[in-house]
C-alpha cells in the first residue's frame, strides 16, 4: 500500500511539474508577444521578429487581428523590414483597412491579410537565411501623423519563398 501511494504521488507530482512547465511556456510566449509589440498605435509601431528563409521570391504576409478606428482620419499601415539591432529600415509597402471600420476577427480565417514582395529589401539588408524585424506603423492616409486612438493588432507576420 505504501509503495503504491508513493508511486501515485510521484506520477501526480510529475504531471504537475509538466503542466506547470507547459503553462509557463505558454505564458512566456504571451509575454514575448507583448514585449515584441504586436499592437501598433499612433505613438508606436508593432514589431515582430520573423525568420527569413533562403529561396527565390520572398513574400511577407502580415495578418491583422483587430483594428480600432479613431474618431477622425483614415488610417493605414506602413510596413518596414529591418535587421534586428540595426536602425536602417526599408519600407516594403502600405495598406488601408477596408472597410474603414473597427473590427476584431473572431477566428484566424476572419483576419485581414496583406502581402508584400520583399525580395529587394531582403537582398539589400542581406536577410536571406537570417532573422528580420517587421515593423507596422500607423499613418493618416490624408496626410500627417496617425490620429490618436487608432490601434491595430498584428497577429502574425511571416516570410515565405516560392
Amino acid at each position: 500500500m505504501a509503495t503504491e501511494s508513493k508511486v501515485r504521488n510521484a506520477v501526480f507530482g510529475g504531471l504537475a511539474v509538466v503542466t506547470l512547465a507547459l503553462l509557463a511556456g505558454s505564458l512566456s510566449s504571451s509575454f514575448r508577444a507583448i514585449a515584441q509589440g504586436l499592437n501598433a498605435t499612433a505613438e508606436q509601431p508593432a514589431r515582430i521578429h520573423v525568420a527569413v528563409p533562403q529561396g527565390a521570391g520572398p513574400t511577407l504576409t502580415v495578418s491583422v487581428r483587430a483594428f480600432r478606428k479613431p474618431a477622425d482620419g483614415h488610417v493605414g499601415g506602413i510596413v518596414r523590414l529591418k535587421r534586428p539591432g540595426v536602425p536602417q529600415t526599408i519600407e516594403v509597402g502600405r495598406f488601408s483597412i477596408m472597410p474603414a471600420a473597427s473590427f476584431t476577427a473572431a477566428t484566424p480565417a476572419d483576419e485581414k491579410r496583406y502581402r508584400f514582395d520583399v525580395a529587394s529589401a531582403v537582398n539589400e539588408l542581406r536577410l536571406s537565411g537570417a532573422e528580420a524585424e517587421v515593423e507596422v506603423a500607423l499613418f493618416d492616409r490624408s496626410g500627417g501623423p496617425a490620429p490618436l486612438g487608432a490601434e491595430l493588432t498584428v497577429s502574425t507576420a511571416r516570410i515565405t519563398t516560392r
